[in-house]
């Protein structure tokens, strides 16, 4: 059986030069948008949610971390609890526990 560029269709070639012209040898975006959106898209939803509520509290991870145990251990729970919710959502309402 011989398969002619046709069987490829136009955008089987297209599809491997703009993947080619994108991409750098390790397979990463060149591009940093795309390299920051696969960077975003990555995480998990426990990661995305300390972000947000460490985004809340005006921190970062490194400021976080030289935060008294007190106050992380309050917005650890405060964590938890923004996970606890969106898992109750996810599955209609019902509740479960989760440990971040």
């Amino acid at each position: 059986m011989t398969i002619g560029v046709s069987a490829l269709g136009s955008g089987g070639v297209k599809g491997v030069a703009s993947r080619m012209a994108t991409h750098g040898a390790t397979g990463e975006p060149v591009d940093e948008t795309a390299a920051a959106f696969l960077r975003e898209a990555r995480k998990t939803p426990a990661e995305r949610t300390k972000e947000a509520v460490l985004k809340r509290h005006s921190l970062d991870q490194a400021r976080f971390d030289a935060l008294a145990p007190e106050a992380q251990a309050s917005i650890r729970q405060e964590i938890e609890d923004e996970m606890k919710r969106k898992l109750g959502r996810a599955q209609g309402g019902a509740f479960a526990d989760v440990l971040v």
